[in-house]
């Protein structure tokens, strides 16, 4: 990493009129990445030159741009892929400086409360009550059908912050908390809403909710035993309800609706859902942002609207 001393020299060359001095010394400290970060909010917190300080926060930006494109590289090339992690890749969209350990030990936290009361649960139902009494009653948890167009309703640091979110975002942190107690809980692509699916687990045997697997694979679990919406204080419905939903919608019954979907899949509606939110607000920077991620999953942005 760069010395201090050195740092110093290039800020203040920042200053100076020659814009090939200034490119040139704006290459050197964005190709420092991520650690130098702390050190430039520093001193563009204290500078009293607006010049400078609009420099400084423009390498700052694409610093954390950079990092944000090869975090979302990493993603689609690791093999677990895993969904706080997604989770917390849409929010640095909008959150860059996000401190990530922050929702993570949230999420520690619930896993804990919950697994407490989760010993002497007998069946998956009961379970889930359970569940639902630390998210919903313990945690307060709900739906934020008034400001629902909200970007923050999509972005898991301010879900947990505000304890309101959008469909995806309530069913993304629910499940990941439930995956981390070992409960077989996936992501279903309903169209127009998003809920979670219960899977069977009964050839599995007991589980040991305090020593789960970094990620559940839907592979080694049965068929849907039945569904939870988040949204809703996480009321379970049936197969049946599914159908009458989309006769409701007016949308033709596909398998697909019935059973859990990938990860990869839930990234591209949660940024499609925050395209959207963007498009509502008027934010057309972070829209070209998302824009950028959309295209790197092979997304048609030109199309999107959100589901």
């Amino acid at each position: 990493m760069i010395s201090e001393s050195e740092l110093k020299a290039m800020l203040y060359l920042l200053d100076d009129t020659d814009e090939q001095v200034v490119g040139t010394v704006a290459g050197r400290l964005l190709s420092e990445g991520a650690p130098i970060v702390p050190v430039l909010e520093q001193y563009w917190l204290t500078n009293q030159d607006p010049v400078l300080a609009g420099r400084i926060e423009k390498i700052i930006r694409n610093i954390q741009n950079k990092e944000l494109s090869a975090g979302f590289d990493d993603w689609l090339k690791s093999k677990e892929k895993l969904l706080l992690q997604a989770c917390l890749l849409v929010s640095k969209i909008h959150y860059p400086g996000l401190d990530e350990s922050v929702v993570v030990n949230f999420v520690e936290k619930m896993r804990l409360d919950a697994w407490m009361s989760l010993y002497n649960a007998s069946n998956p139902q009961d379970k889930i009550k359970i569940l639902n009494h630390i998210f919903f009653e313990r945690y307060n948890f709900k739906g934020n059908s008034n400001d629902y167009h909200n970007p923050d309703n999509s972005l898991i640091n301010r879900v947990i912050e505000t304890r309101s979110g959008n469909p995806i975002s309530m069913c993304n942190l629910y499940a990941i908390v439930a995956q981390k107690l070992g409960l077989p809980v996936f992501g279903v692509n309903l169209p127009q809403h998003f809920v979670i699916a219960y899977c069977d687990d009964t050839h599995l045997g007991p589980i040991v909710p305090f020593q789960p697997p970094s990620k559940l694979n839907r592979e080694d679990y049965g068929p849907v035993l039945f569904y939870i919406n988040p949204f809703s204080r996480g009321q379970i419905f049936l197969h049946n309800n599914i159908s009458d939903f989309l006769q409701v919608i007016k949308v033709e019954s596909q398998p697909t609706f019935f059973d859990t979907c990938e990860t990869p899949e839930i990234l591209k509606r949660m940024l499609r859902n925050l395209h959207y939110a963007y498009q509502k607000t008027n934010d057309n920077n972070r829209l070209k942002l998302v824009s950028f991620y959309m295209k790197k999953l092979g997304m048609n942005v030109e199309s999107s609207s959100e589901e």
